[in-house]
């Protein structure tokens, strides 16, 4: 029995790893820039992360059915808001402009989610989960520097990049493009905290440590901005006895970065205030795709224009000319506009009560019920990424983004915030 259950263990843990890794990575680890047909790829059908994902979901499935989870593999069908989110985003795809590149998307978006829903049950207890992910992060930290001294035209951006020249000289590590090392960075730094605070702290305070200079040398000014106040906002919603002034802290800093952001592109009649108080108003050229997501939005305000799709089948042209730099994006740089372009308002608000409503009740009901000490500590690790993706999402095309290593992440918090509340609820069996 002893043999089985390591065994069991084990195989759970590598099914927990090569996921992680996959889905960070999108299995190109130190992507060349300075190609123009991969980095033109607009449709990015690559066959090799289909499969994988594919493989990845029946291996989980498998798994959780031999070691008697089998009723784990459809939480993700049976949890209300993410059906209706997926229902109504297969619907606004069907009758997008691209349908089949819409929905072929939309499907394997669908599959991650329940793929990082399921991977937690993978481990019997938080701390087995937390040093699986303790091995993943370290294992992309050191492959990062190793990577910036042996290939530094692969693990930085450089002045030969096909796109973003300005970027020479910012890190990038394993990942594609900078603004992805910088976030990850900082999920690594939550991490590393949670690490030293359930008695691995030497550990812990390597990955914080090393994870900081990865963030500091990718020069992720978002990520920089949002790090902190993450961190420390997520453990205070945990431990505030009071859920008015807990919400406020976590809504407030939400909202605070929205307005900041879009405020100025909403309320034309606020920009000279943002002009006088930012030292950067234009969010180094983010409020020009801003504008044109806004006018966009405005062409498609129910149903938009299909699971992502907007900014790679030229229909930004119908906004834009051409020859403007805009039309060379790949996505709003912001994660709200994103959706509402993907699926209408009422795609966007189905998300936000998936993404941003639920997981604070959950969080209030758990911090209500536990009195651990590494409990305290997970849940607050759960809030600080869900905070981070929640506000880096003004910034960044994160919210449900199928290929965004941070959306991956957060995705396995709200996974784990949900089937944690659902203990509590006592609807799941145990």
């Amino acid at each position: 029995m002893l043999a089985r259950t390591d065994a069991v263990s084990l195989l759970g843990w590598l099914l927990f790893v090569v996921a992680t890794l996959a889905f960070w990575t999108q299995l190109q680890p130190f992507r060349s820039l300075q190609d123009y047909e991969l980095v033109q790829d607009v449709t990015q059908s690559n066959d090799l992360r289909k499969y994988t994902t594919l493989l990845i979901s029946v291996l989980v499935i498998v798994f959780l059915w031999a070691d008697g989870k089998g009723q784990r593999i459809f939480d993700v069908v049976k949890t209300p808001i993410i059906f209706c989110v997926l229902a109504w985003s297969a619907f606004t795809s069907i009758i997008s402009p691209n349908p089949g590149l819409a929905m072929n998307r939309l499907i394997l978006a669908a599959i991650i989610v329940q793929i990082a829903y399921a991977v937690p049950f993978l481990f019997k207890d938080i701390r087995g989960f937390v040093h699986a992910l303790g091995f993943c992060v370290t294992v992309v930290v050191v492959a990062s520097y190793v990577g910036i001294a042996v290939v530094p035209d692969l693990a930085t951006h450089t002045i030969r990049d096909v796109t973003e020249q300005t970027l020479a000289g910012d890190w990038r590590g394993i990942f594609a493009h900078k603004n992805d090392l910088s976030a990850m960075a900082a999920l690594f730094i939550f991490l590393g905290v949670l690490m030293a605070r359930i008695g691995n702290p030497i550990w812990g305070v390597f990955i914080v440590a090393a994870s900081t200079g990865l963030l500091i040398m990718s020069g992720g000014k978002t990520s920089l901005l949002v790090t902190i106040p993450s961190l420390f906002a997520g453990l205070l919603v945990v431990r505030l006895r009071s859920t008015f002034l807990s919400a406020t802290l976590a809504y407030g800093l939400v909202l605070t970065l929205v307005f900041f952001t879009l405020g100025g592109v909403l309320f034309p009649q606020l920009q000279p205030f943002f002009n006088s108080v930012l030292p950067d108003p234009s969010f180094t050229g983010r409020t020009d795709a801003w504008k044109i997501a806004v006018t966009a939005i405005g062409h498609a305000k129910v149903f938009g224009y299909g699971y992502m799709i907007f900014w790679d089948l030229g229909l930004i042209y119908s906004i834009t000319t051409p020859a403007s730099y805009v039309a060379t994006f790949s996505h709003a740089h912001n994660g709200f506009l994103d959706t509402t372009l993907s699926s209408g308002f009422i795609g966007l608000a189905l998300v936000v009560v998936w993404t941003v409503i639920l997981p604070f009740r959950q969080i209030r009901q758990i911090g209500s019920q536990v009195h651990d000490g590494t409990e305290y500590a997970f849940v607050g690790f759960l809030t600080n990424v869900w905070l981070f993706g929640l506000m880096n999402s003004s910034l960044e095309a994160i919210l449900f983004n199928r290929s965004n290593p941070v959306w991956y992440t957060m995705l396995i918090a709200l996974g784990c915030l949900h089937a944690w509340s659902q203990a509590i609820d006592g609807r799941d069996g145990r």
